[in-house]
């Protein structure tokens, strides 16, 4: 009895494979991820010159096959380096965009923590639930800053407002004779009125010192950041530093918010005033404060304006000069 020989392989394909294979390439062809546009209309060509081989010998087949295999996983490497890519300029723009947010706005301490988390997530993202839930969380936490420093202006013009109507109050009164004037309870220093009445004393009277006043840096940004209490802290600090640089005859008053104003009993030109001043503005200040269970240093900063006395038309046009380096340092 003869053995059966082996059929021979097929060395051609029907036409319904030729089609199905032709399915599947061009499925691979339109619908892989397109991240970067020129990189994948490369890919969609590449693909596209396989599909034009219509030889169909199983072995240019199974190369072609072998090519296109090839091909989808070098394009997948380059699609995943390139959306990492994105995700890493992601991360630093929102890192940037948090430490404006920080540096700048009202917003609480866990606000900008949860900016900071969220700037980390970014690359943590596999799919488009995780970038919609991270989105999500994103929006959350920037309507919350808006509400924070939204309340935060609120209480401020609230407090500019009780303010102005204070000063003008004590302005049109003025301390009674014999009383002594009201003092300020963190400073233990004179308020603006007795400063206001000072001033004029010294310009009437033709005095030869010079007027300084001295707003200390970023106090807003700390008692938003860190409470009032730490703020204060800062003004006392300041307070002190201001009293042992000061001589003997000059008078220091708290003039209003992070400002204090003081008289100067000099017969100094104003060349040496301001070089003493500035030397007073530029030693080197800073405090540590507890926040919660941890301590963070705090460097204190300050600027100053120097009018001089002689040169002053009247103590309300030396007013209004104060008054206008306070509100523009505000604004910086």
């Amino acid at each position: 009895m003869k053995n059966r020989e082996s059929a021979p392989a097929p060395e051609d394909l029907s036409g319904a494979t030729l089609q199905l294979i032709d399915i599947l390439m061009h499925a691979i062809q339109v619908h892989s991820v397109a991240v970067d546009p020129a990189d994948f209309a490369a890919f969609q060509a590449e693909m596209q010159k396989m599909r034009a081989v219509r030889t169909g010998t199983l072995e240019n087949m199974l190369l072609t096959a072998a090519r296109a295999q090839k091909a989808l996983e070098e394009y997948n490497q380059r699609a995943v380096r390139v959306r990492r890519t994105h995700a890493e300029a992601l991360e630093t723009l929102l890192s940037a965009f948090t430490d404006t947010v920080t540096a700048i706005s009202t917003a609480s301490e866990s606000t900008t923590t949860r900016l900071s988390e969220l700037a980390k997530q970014i690359l943590k993202v596999r799919t488009a639930q995780d970038e919609k839930a991270l989105a999500i969380r994103l929006a959350d936490c920037l309507e919350s800053v808006r509400d924070q420093t939204m309340r935060q202006r609120e209480r401020a013009d609230q407090n500019l407002t009780q303010l102005r109507r204070d000063l003008e109050t004590s302005a049109k009164a003025g301390p009674p004779a014999g009383v002594q004037p009201k003092m300020d309870a963190l400073s233990g220093l004179p308020l603006r009125a007795p400063a206001e009445h000072a001033l004029d004393n010294a310009i009437q009277s033709g005095g030869h010192g010079f007027v300084v006043a001295f707003v200390i840096d970023r106090v807003h940004l700390i008692n938003a950041r860190f409470g009032y209490s730490v703020g204060d802290q800062i003004l006392t600090l300041f307070r002190e530093h201001l009293a042992q640089h000061l001589k003997e005859g000059d008078r220091l008053f708290r003039w209003t918010g992070p400002v204090f104003l003081a008289l100067l009993d000099r017969p100094n030109l104003a060349e040496g005033v301001r070089a003493e001043v500035k030397r007073m503005t530029t030693k080197k200040l800073e405090t540590t404060v507890q926040i919660g269970s941890r301590f963070v240093l705090l460097p204190v900063s300050s600027s100053a304006l120097v009018i001089s006395l002689l040169e002053a038309e009247s103590a309300a046009a030396v007013i209004e000069q104060v008054d206008a380096f306070v509100a523009g340092h505000s604004r910086g």
